[in-house]
């Protein structure tokens, strides 16, 4: 089974950094065999009372390619130019 990673954005802090973030985004997950299901959007909340910025849906062959995109010391400066870009929680589900 694949594993799914949900960012949940909570905010803008530079759109113009996560801008440059996205134009490198897609070549850094698929390093790790990973993909963008759906791309940043404001999501429609069907229960609860969470109302974050927008949502983006990844997904990876597994787990440990997820946390190998994560913790790749070669996208390190990737995965800071995100969060300088926006406040983002990253989750990740499956095997």
């Amino acid at each position: 089974m694949a594993c799914i990673a949900v960012g949940i954005i909570r905010g803008m802090k530079d759109e113009a950094v996560f801008a440059e973030y996205r134009a490198v985004a897609g070549e850094a997950l698929a390093k790790h065999g990973g993909s963008i299901v759906v791309p940043p959007s404001p999501p429609t909340v069907l229960d609860g009372e969470d109302t974050p910025a927008a949502v983006v849906v990844l997904e990876f062959p597994d787990t440990a390619s997820a946390e190998a995109w994560r913790n790749d010391p070669e996208l390190a400066s990737i995965h800071e130019m995100r969060n300088n870009g926006v406040h983002m929680d990253i989750l990740a589900v499956g095997s």
